[in-house]
């Protein structure tokens, strides 16, 4: 049975405005070491701090209408901050009432490990807003969206997710 995979930062949360907001920035682009700042973000809570899109309940409320359960959220941590990054975003997902069935919660930097069902080889569907995980996804049999709350047509993606849930 095929899974619709959400990720997190940058498709239900808005990662890039908090991590601006987080260092005093109007941009993330004004940060000026990323990598160092990213790195100062392990051990709190920043993943629990971040706002939803406009868009968020309005998608994940379309995804269990197509598909019931058979979706998830996979979603990477923080590099080297895994178990407390995970924490923090199961927090955020509870809060903002987003928790998939516990068997659909990933965490990983490795997300194209699921991109076809381990049963029957069914190809699932990721959407990110990172082009080298749909990449991966697409690599190893998944069906991948590049998908960017801030600047993509959610009507758009409704339409492309229609279209393969029906061809499935």
């Amino acid at each position: 049975m095929m899974k619709i995979y959400l990720d997190m930062d940058g498709v239900l949360a808005d990662f890039f405005k908090g991590f601006a907001n987080h260092f005093g920035k109007d941009h993330w682009k004004q940060i000026q070491n990323k990598e160092k700042s990213i790195q100062e973000l392990q051990g709190t809570d920043f993943f629990n701090t971040l706002d939803t899109f406009p868009t968020t309940i309005e998608l994940v409320n379309f995804v269990q209408t197509l598909v019931g359960d058979d979706w998830g959220i996979c979603s990477s941590p923080l590099r080297g901050d895994r178990d407390n990054s995970a924490y923090w975003k199961r927090v955020w997902l509870t809060r903002h009432f987003i928790m998939p069935k516990v068997e659909n919660l990933i965490f990983t930097g490795q997300k194209e490990r699921f991109a076809m069902d381990k049963i029957d080889g069914t190809p699932n569907v990721l959407i990110d807003d990172k082009p080298d995980n749909v990449g991966r996804w697409t690599a190893k049999g998944g069906i991948g969206i590049r998908y960017q709350a801030n600047q993509d047509s959610l009507v758009t993606l409704k339409q492309k997710l229609i279209g393969i849930v029906e061809k499935s």
